[in-house]
């Protein structure tokens, strides 16, 4: 089986490295690209067609959420996953209606992530509990 294609989009260059080392354990998921803002993240999305792009909800340039309803429109193959410090289900449900298939807490634990990349790419909704 082929592992599942990730992009990660945050402007946090040692977010990026640390969801990098969780994420390369497994076997199962290959980080294909790395991007600091939201229009950079489209543009790689469009290069690379990956599965799932990880993106965070606060971006310079094209913010997580309009970079999510831009992908879902030109690149209905690729399924996002928002990642956020917010807790209030407001922004959950922007994200979801903006497109996403995953919301995920940035204070999740490491096993967390894998588990909502491997969903949503299943064709699953995932939800920070």
């Amino acid at each position: 089986m082929d592992p599942i294609r990730v992009i990660l989009a945050d402007d946090h260059p040692i977010l990026r490295a640390g969801l990098r080392a969780v994420l390369e354990s497994d076997a199962d998921i290959a980080i294909v690209a790395e991007a600091s803002a939201g229009n950079e993240a489209l543009g790689l999305v469009e290069r690379h067609r990956p599965d799932v792009l990880v993106a965070d909800i606060a971006m310079p340039g094209l913010d997580g959420l309009s970079l999510t309803a831009r992908v879902v429109q030109d690149f209905p193959g690729t399924r996002v996953l928002i990642l956020s410090v917010h807790k209030d289900k407001a922004y959950a449900i922007q994200a979801v209606t903006s497109g996403a298939s995953g919301y995920l807490l940035k204070e999740a634990g490491t096993n967390e992530l894998a588990v909502a990349i491997r969903a949503i790419a299943r064709g699953e909704s995932y939800l920070s509990p």
